[in-house]
């Protein structure tokens, strides 16, 4: 077990615990007399209207759950395979039609980029079985694992109950201590005197400061799942006898096996100094691109009020929002599999960056590759699911509102909670199959002896297909 980089979380700890917390309450006066009529019928209607909205919730996580546990796995080749047809032929379409109309420039780029989505598509076809049986693999873990599920959810609340503190905590020091952040002075024009508000110096340091603390805690929250997902899978891939006895002796709600809870106590307690530093790097990076977008704002302001042209200033601010936008996705890409080695061998974050640059040394470009497959499998189902919620949210607004109620704003709003709930779900996956290229590259031969034999042969068939040089079976 490695140390811990030094006690990062305290400064969590700091950021999070001095947040102005306030709460508001509220008070109504009821009314009596003749409108109580209106008031009981107003009450049916919102009763019918809050079943209704809870009953589109609950349809949304079941049906996301349902299909991607029992559609997914079966589906996942035909998905990327789909995925990967449609765009060059869309494409294409699009260039034939754009020359019937004569539109020649438009005719050129789509037939360009028919061309770069076929190349693409024909050189990563063959590594199609490779991902879906990665993918597989980790829906075998997460369903001996259900309790994942749930952990979700909680974890996406919790984001939720963060980002109202926030922004209460914003609305407090604005509203009640603006003095910290505003340099107000009175400005005279005739009779008329108003002042003239700017934020301050020490109010730029506060707003970036909780700018800075939005995206840290945000980074945070979404790392300590990753990581408690990388530690399950690796459980379920080491040790998978010892998980089930420990989970005959100690039964847990909601399906959560003591993997879960072993996992999560790591990831909060044990790993939690390397969580923290390594989402503080993308929360700098975070703050820099929302600095570097503001300035650029402003200068496209000021350009239009000065009637000018862009010049070099503009260039340059445009390259750096173009540097710091990419630094910063692939601070996060590396940080997913860093946090992937936190979680299976207790890494402290250096070493864990250490063996993300071994990896991707011996297998970088297939890593990235077989990600973006399964991302498009997953963005298939997305939309799949997306489509069954919102014709079930029509259903149901038939069945509690009759057909006075609007079809197509209630089928829009089940379609964001379909696709809501998949990225809440789709979160377990990812971190999941990561997990698992990492143990494949690390020990193939514990999937072999502890595990279905049929998943080894599917995965190892497949590794054949994909890397025939590179594969040692």
């Amino acid at each position: 077990m490695f140390t811990q980089p030094p006690r990062l979380e305290f400064s969590f700890y700091f950021f999070f615990n001095t947040l102005p917390k306030h709460k508001k309450t509220h008070s109504s006066e009821s009314m009596a007399g003749d409108d109580d009529d209106h008031h009981d019928s107003g009450y049916n209607v919102d009763q019918r209207n809050m079943l209704l909205v809870l009953s589109l919730v609950g349809s949304a996580i079941a049906i996301s759950s349902f299909l991607i546990n029992v559609l997914l796995g079966a589906f996942a080749s035909m998905l990327i395979q789909i995925s990967l047809v449609v765009p060059p032929l869309s494409c294409f379409v699009t260039a034939v039609a754009s020359l019937l109309t004569l539109n020649v420039p438009v005719a050129f780029f789509s037939l360009i980029m028919s061309a770069m989505g076929a190349y693409y598509a024909f050189e990563v076809w063959n590594k199609i079985p490779f991902a879906t049986a990665n993918l597989k693999i980790a829906l075998s873990a997460i369903g001996d694992n259900h309790g994942l599920w749930a952990l979700a959810y909680a974890v996406s609340m919790q984001a939720c109950v963060w980002m109202l503190l926030w922004c209460s905590a914003v609305a407090e020091l604005v509203k009640y201590s603006s003095s910290w952040v505003f340099d107000c002075t009175s400005s005279v024009d005739d009779e008329i005197s108003e002042p003239v508000c700017r934020v301050s110096t020490p109010g730029a340091f506060i707003a970036l400061g909780m700018i800075f603390s939005f995206f840290w805690t945000n980074q945070v929250l979404n790392n300590i799942f990753h990581t408690t997902i990388a530690g399950v899978v690796g459980t379920w891939w080491f040790n998978p006898e010892e998980e089930t006895q420990s989970a005959r002796r100690r039964s847990g709600w909601c399906g959560c096996r003591p993997a879960i809870y072993d996992s999560w106590i790591r990831s909060n307690f044990y790993s939690f100094g390397s969580i923290c530093f390594g989402s503080s790097l993308v929360g700098v990076l975070k703050v820099l691109q929302f600095i570097v977008h503001f300035g650029r704002k402003r200068r496209q302001e000021q350009r239009r009020l000065d009637d000018t042209g862009p010049n070099a200033t503009d260039f340059l601010c445009c390259l750096l929002q173009f540097l710091v936008d990419k630094l910063e996705l692939i601070m996060e890409y590396f940080n997913s599999w860093a946090f992937v080695y936190v979680g299976l061998y207790g890494y402290d974050y250096w070493s864990a960056g250490k063996q993300v640059k071994t990896l991707f040394m011996e297998r970088g470009w297939d890593v990235i590759v077989n990600d973006e497959l399964v991302t498009r499998s997953l963005s298939m189902m997305s939309w799949l699911i997306s489509l069954v919620t919102g014709l079930v949210g029509v259903f149901l607004g038939y069945a509690f509102l009759g057909l006075g109620f609007g079809i197509f704003p209630l089928f829009f709003f089940s379609v964001f909670l379909g696709r809501a709930s998949c990225q809440v779900l789709f979160g377990v996956v990812t971190s999941a199959v990561d997990t698992v290229v990492v143990c494949f590259a690390e020990s193939p031969n514990q999937l072999r002896n502890k595990h279905d034999p049929e998943l080894f042969r599917d995965l190892i068939h497949a590794w054949r297909k994909a890397y025939p040089e590179d594969c040692g079976f």
